[in-house]
């Protein structure tokens, strides 16, 4: 599935632009606060129905509109027609339909056209909370299993019940059950996550990173418990300390990577640039993994060059080519990044519009 066009009303800096993509690689272009990121921005909401950088629709609404809206016609490679999505957001309301027909959650929304993004965040995945990263494992196999987000509604619920079991240690009898439902649906989320992190570690070690030195790169996943026990033995034998301490300790929830080499952790070691390599090589590992089970994601990229040197940003683009799905690149200059783009890229100027000239 791809963007066929985008019509995007009061969004940012935009009263109104109308954009229509090329199949597969697309270069946006512009000064500084031009409106690149808030292009990509729109894409990104006709495929979630929410923003990648903010989630108070106030944020995304052009000052003085009262709301927004994004037009989206979107297609598949071959000739089977295509659909329609309408996302508009009004304070705290969001409306969204395909063709014609209300979608009520985003979920539903994103199961259309997977939608993967890396901005000027992208290195500061490796440094930030735990939360972060494993719910970046999390939004990419919802695109791989559609019941995985009912896998996670079940553990949450059933880590709800316990956590309130906790609380009142005279209901032990109670918990067994409880601890049943969550060993069952963590440990198939923990098994689900492996599977995109060996995607992910096969993916670094056969792409060699400028400047990074020898060793094998890899993420040390864990797996939130003792690698030792089922989570169901974890959850018995852990019941009195969690009950002091009110919650449960043990499980997904608790999950990390950290990225190693050589059998050293190496997060907190890298430049800017290698760490938005590293996160780069991640995003499109997953990706591969999502196009090999489901469909092929689109990619978004916000001025990728940046912090990037020559030959990491040849390396980086070369990886990006690999996949063929579309892809949308943003910079300031064309010539950043045009010279490693197919001849026939696409490129679309985003024009700095002066604010309104307001009377005191």
């Amino acid at each position: 599935m791809r963007f066929v066009s985008l019509k995007a009303i009061n969004l940012r800096c935009f009263a109104e632009v109308d954009y229509r993509p090329g199949p597969g690689n697309n270069l946006i272009y512009g000064a500084n606060g031009s409106g690149k990121t808030s292009l990509l921005e729109g894409l990104y909401i006709a495929s979630i129905g929410k923003s990648f950088l903010s989630s108070r629709a106030s944020d995304l609404v052009l000052a003085g509109s009262q709301g927004l809206s994004i037009t989206a016609e979107i297609g598949d490679a071959g000739d089977f027609g295509t659909s329609v999505v309408v996302v508009k957001k009004q304070k705290a309301e969001t409306q969204i339909t395909l063709d014609g027909q209300t979608v009520s959650t985003a979920s539903a929304l994103a199961r259309n056209l997977p939608v993967l993004v890396m901005n000027s965040r992208a290195p500061d995945l490796l440094g930030e909370n735990p939360s972060n990263r494993r719910a970046l494992l999390d939004r990419s196999l919802f695109h791989v299993e559609h019941g995985y987000i009912g896998l996670w509604k079940e553990y949450r619920h059933a880590l709800r019940q316990r956590n309130e079991l906790l609380r009142n240690p005279s209901t032990r009898s109670q918990a067994h059950y409880w601890e049943q439902k969550l060993a069952e649906a963590g440990e198939a989320i923990n098994g689900c996550r492996l599977a995109i992190v060996e995607a992910i570690n096969r993916k670094l070690a056969s792409s060699g990173i400028p400047g990074l030195g020898d060793g094998e790169l890899r993420f040390d996943f864990s797996q939130g418990w003792n690698t030792d026990l089922g989570l169901a033995e974890q959850l018995r034998v852990d019941w009195e300390r969690d009950s002091e301490l009110g919650y449960t300790m043990a499980g997904p929830h608790r999950a990390d990577l950290s990225l190693w080499r050589s059998g050293r952790a190496v997060s907190k070691k890298l430049s800017r640039g290698q760490s938005k390599m590293v996160v780069c090589l991640t995003m499109l590992a997953i990706a591969q993994f999502i196009k090999d089970a489901a469909v092929a994601p689109v990619l978004l990229f916000d001025d990728l060059s940046a912090e990037l040197d020559d030959m990491m940003l040849g390396t980086a683009v070369s990886n990006i080519q690999s996949i063929a799905t579309q892809c949308f690149f943003t910079a300031i200059k064309p010539t950043e990044i045009q010279s490693l783009l197919p001849i026939d890229t696409p490129m679309f100027h985003v024009e700095r519009k002066q604010p309104p000239n307001i009377s005191a």
